[in-house]
């Protein structure tokens, strides 16, 4: 088993990368592994990755001078004084170096991917919980936010082999990440040995990452196509492209849903908003389940972990027990009573499927239904006026604000937006400062409405295009003696 921090030769790690080059000395030893010049030190590997902003093939020099001693690289190259080694994709040899040189600790851990548009971050929760949190490591939106400092729902390959290996040596059996679409296109889970994969569903989103629908999904489906046949892909079936799922795969399929053909199906519902009913079927017996996670759609939610808990091979009683330990997921339709005598619910929707969802549960409960939200900048632009013509048809009203703009006026994200909205005829405002548009929805809710506040959910922070400042929904309406 490789200790990260013991030093290896860097010839045993090219085993696994098949270089189409190399110069220098391929014995060198190795300390660390890099693919940020900022963050080499003495001993490391330096590998030279093409993004979107910036070309790594630019910082070589820079690497060098913080002490690499070996450089990974697409370019044809022969830097002087280091040992260089060319590869025909940068980003798959980081990810397979990685891999090697934490020892490949998720071959040590029943791992499980979870994919899809929606659901991702409450699913690998449940699913943490299910597995046993003391026993289960979890890589998830919230975790890398608040716990990690990471702003990637899947990071690099390098911080995933680094907290696998951490949990294999902490004693922990299980591994939960949520593996987004840029997360396979960027190749940042090769090398992982998944156990399972859990597919949600798919929905508009990432559009301005990739040219088509179909493109978005083809990168989803790639964590179908990495399980080998020992492990299980969890399905939802009610998903028009749960079927994709299971043709991609080689693995065992457990499908999941309300319809008659699901492995494991959910019936006679009781659905409410401070809790909900129902009777699972799986293929080794019934179980009722009581959870305070509202809504249908933590239905499947539950639904899918339940998938994960059968895919590990445990007791129905075990699995119910960790389903119902799940009280509240931050930021994911966290209901709160104001002091107004209304109800202020706090969700991570950010894409139309999502926020649609939110609100046709939230609609036929309340008297009124106020929606503050906006879109993030430097995203998806085709879903703005989409998202806008869903809340002036389903909110009573709505109030357009910013959401991390980014580098983007956040006006001009608002004017998209509006131009959904404005087909509803429906009664908006836009109050580009996030504090004064919750402050809006407040003044205007009266007793038995609800305020929902859209977009951020757990976040921290706000980023605009030359700053990024404190901000969190929940900790706003704290200090402003709301809840």
């Amino acid at each position: 088993m490789a200790n990260p921090q013991t030093k290896m030769k860097l010839a045993s790690l090219l085993e696994e990368v098949e270089p189409l080059a190399l110069s220098g000395e391929p014995e060198v030893e190795i300390s660390a592994i890099s693919c940020d010049s900022r963050s080499v030190g003495p001993g490391s590997v330096f590998v030279a990755v093409r993004g979107q902003k910036h070309d790594g093939h630019a910082h070589i020099e820079e690497a060098v001078a913080g002490g690499a001693v070996a450089v990974v690289g697409e370019k044809d190259l022969a830097p002087s004084g280091i040992t260089y080694v060319r590869v025909a994709n940068s980003r798959r040899a980081l990810a397979l170096l990685a891999a090697a040189f934490y020892g490949h600790p998720t071959r040590e851990l029943f791992t499980v991917g979870v994919t899809g548009t929606k659901g991702k971050t409450t699913v690998a929760h449940l699913a943490q919980s299910v597995l046993g949190e003391a026993q289960t490591e979890i890589i998830s939106t919230i975790s890398n936010n608040l716990e990690r400092g990471l702003a990637n729902t899947t990071p690099d390959p390098l911080a995933i082999q680094r907290i696998a290996r951490a949990a294999v040596l902490a004693g922990m059996r299980n591994l939960v990440l949520e593996v987004s679409a840029h997360g396979l296109s960027q190749e940042r889970v090769l090398g992982v040995d998944f156990g399972a994969a859990v597919w949600t569903n798919l929905s508009h989103d990432h559009l301005d990452y990739y040219s088509t629908a179909e493109d978005y999904l083809r990168a989803k489906l790639r964590l179908f196509a990495m399980l080998q046949p020992s492990g299980t892909a969890v399905v939802n079936l009610d998903d028009p492209h749960g079927q994709d799922c299971i043709e991609a795969t080689r693995a065992e399929v457990l499908t999941y849903g309300l319809s008659e053909g699901a492995t494991i199906r959910a019936r006679d519902l009781e659905l409410g908003l401070a809790s909900s009913r129902f009777l699972v079927r799986t293929p080794r017996g019934e179980m009722a389940i009581e959870t305070a996670l509202p809504g249908e759609f933590n239905v499947y939610n539950i639904l899918a972990a339940i998938g994960v808990g059968l895919a590990r091979g445990l007791p129905l009683s075990a699995i119910k027990q960790g389903v119902e330990r799940v009280r509240r997921v931050e930021g994911r339709f966290e209901r709160f009573p104001a002091r107004g005598g209304f109800e202020i619910v706090i969700d991570f929707a950010h894409s139309p499927d999502a926020l649609e969802k939110v609100l046709s549960a939230l609609r036929p409960r309340y008297r009124r239904l106020i929606t503050v939200f906006g879109c993030g900048g430097e995203s998806d632009r085709l879903k703005r006026p989409v998202m806008g013509q869903i809340s002036g048809r389903l909110s009573d009203y709505t109030i357009i604000t910013s959401d991390n703009p980014k580098s983007e006026p956040p006006e001009g994200i608002i004017a998209e937006i509006e131009v959904g909205i404005r087909q509803t005829l429906a009664s908006y405002e836009a109050i580009v400062d996030r504090r004064e548009a919750i402050r809006r929805a407040l003044a205007l809710a009266e007793p038995g409405d609800v305020v929902l506040i859209a977009g951020k959910g757990h976040e921290r922070t706000q980023i605009f295009a030359d700053h990024e400042e404190e901000f969190n929904d929940r900790a706003f309406l704290e200090a402003e003696g709301v809840i």
